[in-house]
Order: C-alpha cells, then structure tokens, then sequence
C-alpha cells in the first residue's frame, strides 16, 4: 500500500477531478463520505468551503492522498474493504472520521487497484488539521495498515519495481555527458527520497537513521555547528550526494532533529513524536499569526486615534 500525499488549494478542482464526472470511463465511484454531499462535484466542493471558511487564512485546505494497492491484492480489496481502509488510514493520522469532512473514491482507470482521499484540513470544530511531516507519517501508517489486512509489503514492491523499471524518461532522452550526469542526480534523489519516506519516522537519532539507510546503498554525512547543534546533513549514493533540503523539507538537518529530539523527549515511538513535532509546528504558527495580527492592530490604534483629534481640534 502506498499513499501519494499533497496538498492543494482548491476543493472545486480536486472534485472534479476525483468525481471525474466528464470521463466516465475511469470509473469513478464513492465508496464512503462525512459531511460532504457526493451527487456532484459542485455539491462537494460547496460543502467542503463552508467548513474552509471558518479558517480564511488557510491556504492550502486540501488534503488528497492517492491510496495505491499492487494488482495482486486486487480481488481481495472490494469496495467495502477499500472504504474501510480510508478511515483507519485517516485514524492512523490523528484525524477524527467523524469531526472532519473527507470522501474517497475508487477509479477503476489502471490494472492495480488505487482511490482517492480527499480531507479538509479544518475540522468541524474550525481546527486545522497538520500536514506538517505528514509524509513520513502516512508511511508508517500504510505499514501498519498492510499488517492489519495481511497486503504485500509496499516497500518490497517498490524495489522491486525500480530495479525492473530501469532507465528514467531523463535518463534516456540524455544526450550529453551533463544531461546524464543531472538525470542519474535526479534519479538519486528520488531513490533517497523513497529510502527516508519509509526510515526517517522509525529513527531516534541521525545514527538510527544512517543504520537504517545503509543496507539501501546510502550514506548519510552529517555535519555540526560548534556548539553541537546540526548544520547539514547530506545522503551519498552511487557517487550523487543530495542534500537533505533538496530531497524535502521535512528532511532537512533542523527539521530531521527536532522529531528526533521529540521522541527521545518523550520516550515514545517515534512515529508518534513525528506527529507530535507537526502538531506543535502548527500550534506555534497560529500563535504567530496571532501575534502578527494583534501587532497590527495596536499599529494602526494611534494613526485613528490621531486622525479623530486632528478632525476635533479642526
């Protein structure tokens, strides 16, 4: 099972495209929806704004995970299973089925069997729903979910398939030694990125994770400010080396550290310190923005106040 998360700005567009109501030959089918309407996509999209607008600041409110199966599960995963599935995977994440509005649907459009999730990240209560590290915790999540429901490993397929796919579409169109070099770097980065999707959320420190990495032929090189704290940190494989930032910011050397600093605190899984680690980023940023706003507003008190005593002593 692997889960393709991003995150997006508009419902009109991704329920359209989820509904597919002008090609049905994909055929698009809801499997299972909360507090949104599913005849139409405009209907969806209208119910998922309303709840949005209790967070205008909000700007990307859309969550929408492509859900992914290998063609050997297909038989076993009926439309009743796949719905089933929706809500642990949006459990797993922290993300109450009945206090946020979501909807999937399952395109029969590709031989494997895959749908589509779409959430609004602002609940019913008018909270924001993190996305922060929401990558590598939707890995540990479809792990456990392939457990749950005895499915093939996604990871083992994954590799799998890399190696029988071969050559990149870059890789191929190149013609120069540079082009070669720049779409063997890319197809690298790619590797690494898969490689820390599945270990960066199973690590308590950068040693953990260098320990994790290297049976997959990669190497992470880390380097430090004087006082200790980390200033950089690269991953090497086949001779390409790509810094964290580059890979995702999730990966970067500050971001890798506070969620492993996080579960060491807490001396919990690390997972669950990964998820913890988003829920502060966004609570601290609400704070700022708070901040920010509050700052306007005592900016622009004495400009009126004046503009009230110019116009009296007038």
């Amino acid at each position: 099972m692997i889960g393709k998360v991003k995150v997006n700005q508009s419902f009109g567009a991704m329920c359209r495209y989820v509904l597919q109501e002008q090609a049905p030959g994909k055929g698009a089918e809801v499997l299972a929806a909360h507090g949104v309407r599913t005849d139409s996509a405009d209907h969806m999209a209208a119910d998922f704004d309303a709840v949005r607008a209790m967070r205008p600041g909000l700007g990307k409110a859309v969550l929408h995970v492509a859900l992914a199966f290998p063609v050997e599960e297909k038989e076993k995963l009926t439309n009743e299973v796949m719905g089933r599935i929706a809500q642990d995977y949006l459990k797993g994440l922290n993300i109450d089925p009945e206090n946020t509005q979501w909807a999937v649907v399952r395109h029969q459009d590709k031989t494997h069997p895959h749908m589509h999730l779409v959430v609004n990240r602002v609940d019913l209560d008018g909270q924001t729903v993190s996305d922060q590290f929401i990558r590598s915790r939707s890995v540990d999540v479809c792990k456990g979910i392939e457990q749950e429901y005895g499915l093939i490993v996604a990871d083992q397929v994954g590799r799998k398939q890399a190696r029988e796919i071969g050559p990149t579409p870059a890789q191929v169109k190149a013609t120069t030694p540079k082009e070669e070099q720049s779409a063997e770097w890319s197809r690298a980065r790619q590797d690494i990125g898969r490689a820390l999707s599945y270990t960066a959320g199973q690590a308590r420190s950068f040693d953990e994770l260098r320990e994790a990495l290297r049976p997959r032929g990669i190497e992470l090189e880390l380097t430090r400010r004087k006082d200790g704290s980390p200033a950089g940190v690269v991953f090497a494989q086949d001779g390409h080396r790509v810094k964290g930032s580059q890979v995702g910011r999730e990966y970067s050397a500050g971001n890798l550290e506070t969620g492993f600093a996080k579960a060491r605190e807490l001396g919990q899984d690390p997972a669950q310190a990964w998820q913890q680690v988003g829920q502060d980023y966004a609570l601290a940023k609400l704070a700022a923005e708070y901040a920010q706003a509050k700052e306007r507003q005592a900016q622009q008190q004495p400009s009126k106040q004046q503009s009230r005593g110019f116009e009296m002593g007038d």
